[in-house]
């Protein structure tokens, strides 16, 4: 008897126009072209967008680029995520027609590194946020204390790397919506940032402007604290401090008498 596997289907983000698909499809199936052939079945004209990528037997424990919550009964035949089976059950009809006749050599899942492991630190809920190991700088590096100003600089870039291309923006956004949603503790922000708020609000606060900053209408987002811009004084002695200024040894061009002022007088080789 033929075992259903779970397959996560992933398609070209250039060609993939509808958003509920971009960043993958999750079906359990008895091969690969039974699975496109479910799929197919989501998509007007049951023609299905250049396909990307092919993993199999996907472990729903450990991370997908999803949010687990949103996700359907993965042992059943059909598709999961969009959590599509929760409104029609299982999939019982058999029909391959779908399937197109070319499609990249699936691969077998390897364990991606957590978010957790990557930060060098014991909290985990870091892992639950979607995208968290591949959106490191736009969710936690950018906001450390140690980058400090420099986020003046990176915030608009960011926003313009996400309106330039939807596709990551709709990754970014929905992680940040996520992190909102869970409501990080000042404790829990610290680590790994190093960047510590006074109090929830502040920390709450902090993260709807950003994302309002990058998604939406505010012109400018809350920088963290320790990132205020220096006044032209203090800008002027940092530049100052910074400066490195070096004597330079004394030096007598070949044949010349000529003394530097601190080296020692020389007798004449006669003398």
């Amino acid at each position: 008897m033929t075992t259903a596997r779970r397959f996560w289907i992933e398609f070209d983000p250039h060609e993939c126009v509808d958003a509920r698909f971009w960043r993958g499809v999750g079906v359990t199936g008895f091969d690969v072209r039974d699975c496109l052939s479910i799929v197919a079945d989501l998509f007007p004209d049951g023609l299905l967008p250049p396909v990307h990528r092919i993993t199999v037997d996907v472990s729903l424990a450990d991370p997908l680029p999803v949010n687990p919550r949103y996700l359907g009964v993965s042992v059943w035949r059909g598709v999961w995520y969009p959590p599509v089976n929760l409104g029609i059950g299982p999939t019982r009809s058999i029909d391959r027609r779908g399937a197109p006749c070319d499609y990249p050599t699936p691969v077998t899942q390897s364990r991606p590194r957590r978010a957790s492991e990557t930060l060098c630190t014991k909290a985990t809920w870091w892992d639950e946020i979607p995208h968290s190991g591949s959106l490191l700088w736009p969710l936690v590096n950018m906001h450390h204390t140690e980058y400090g100003r420099g986020m003046r600089s990176s915030a608009t870039a960011l926003r313009a790397a996400c309106a330039a291309d939807p596709t990551y923006g709709a990754l970014v956004r929905e992680a940040l919506d996520f992190m909102i949603w869970w409501r990080p503790t000042p404790d829990e922000w610290f680590d790994p940032t190093e960047t510590r708020f006074t109090d929830q609000r502040e920390l709450d606060e902090y993260l709807r402007a950003f994302r309002d900053y990058l998604f939406g209408t505010r012109p400018e987002p809350i920088y963290p604290p320790g990132s205020e811009p220096l006044s032209p004084e203090d800008a002027w002695l940092d530049a100052i401090s910074r400066l490195v200024v070096t004597r330079p040894g004394p030096v007598d061009a070949p044949g010349s008498e000529r003394l530097s002022p601190d080296t020692e007088p020389r007798l004449p080789k006669n003398e």
